[in-house]
């Protein structure tokens, strides 16, 4: 696994782990009266603006990584396809914690 992480790059890694930590921050985003107080500011305001910019960020990267896997060598199209997984989980994962707070606002 240490392996597939260095062969991803230290962007991609930090990306990740910026969503990662962006997910497991949203549960803490349902305050909507963010004007009381600083932390409430970050975690009912910028955090719910913050993940679906990260997740177009993501997307980005796939749409991009699908570019490139049409002029790759078979083994750069095995690690394409496994930066591809990877961002689809966690984009997923980001996404799905940001409208389980967003959508009940609508």
């Amino acid at each position: 696994m240490l392996h597939n992480l260095k062969r991803m790059g230290p962007l991609r890694n930090m990306l990740h782990g910026t969503a990662l930590v962006l997910t497991l921050l949203m549960p803490f985003a349902w305050k909507p009266d963010y004007a009381a107080e600083h932390w409430n500011l970050l975690f009912g305001g910028i955090l719910p603006a913050v993940a679906p910019l990260v997740v177009i960020v993501i997307m980005q990267d796939i749409l991009l990584s699908h570019i490139w896997k049409s002029d790759a060598d078979e083994s750069s199209i095995i690690r394409l396809n496994m930066i591809i997984k990877a961002h689809l989980l966690i984009g997923g994962l980001l996404l799905a914690a940001w409208l389980a707070i967003f959508l009940p606002r609508l």
